[in-house]
């Protein structure tokens, strides 16, 4: 199957009256679809083919966002402001779309107390407004853990009915 320059089908050629034709238009035979039963032969300028699929490729890379893991370490021995401050970082990261990786570093004795530093990680996730993704693991003398974003969740108790004249009732009442 031929197709003409201006997007016109030309019907089932052989090869050397496309590339005849090709040559007629002063422009290039390109194969588009080996595959298809008969194949798919376009005429066009091919420079100019490759030049606007690179362009269209640079356009798609420009506008998709790089999702990444970013990594939060944390101590045992973590203040509560700095946990504060860490988890605020976290949720900001965490709106932007990006995973997060908690790594908690245990030196000397605090590897005896690692349910401890499970404890911080749980409340750096409650003060993140976050969930585990899975249960904590110790990698030598680390614990590490992934977070994802809380699910909302609509409990019955907190559920509001928008009454017509537009005042809220509480659904318990």
């Amino acid at each position: 199957m031929l197709i003409d320059a201006d997007g016109t089908s030309l019907g089932v050629l052989s090869l050397f009256a496309a590339l005849q034709k090709a040559r007629e238009a002063n422009l290039d035979l390109v194969e588009v679809s080996p595959n298809n039963t008969p194949p798919v032969a376009k005429i066009m300028d091919f420079g100019r083919y490759k030049y606007e699929l690179e362009k269209k490729d640079r356009e798609n890379r420009a506008n998709s966002k790089q999702f990444e893991d970013k990594e939060i370490r944390l101590s045992a021995k973590i203040g509560d402001h700095d946990l504060q401050v860490k988890a605020n970082k976290a949720k900001e990261l965490s709106a932007k779309g990006h995973k997060i990786n908690v790594a908690l570093r245990l030196r000397g004795r605090e590897n005896i107390f690692a349910d401890r530093a499970i404890d911080v990680i749980r409340k750096f996730a409650d003060l993140a407004e976050m969930d585990m993704i899975e249960s904590p693991k110790k990698l030598g003398n680390q614990i590490r853990v992934n977070l994802a974003k809380r699910k909302s969740v609509n409990n019955e108790a907190s559920a509001r009915i928008v009454d017509t004249d537009k005042t809220q009732i509480d659904s318990n009442s």
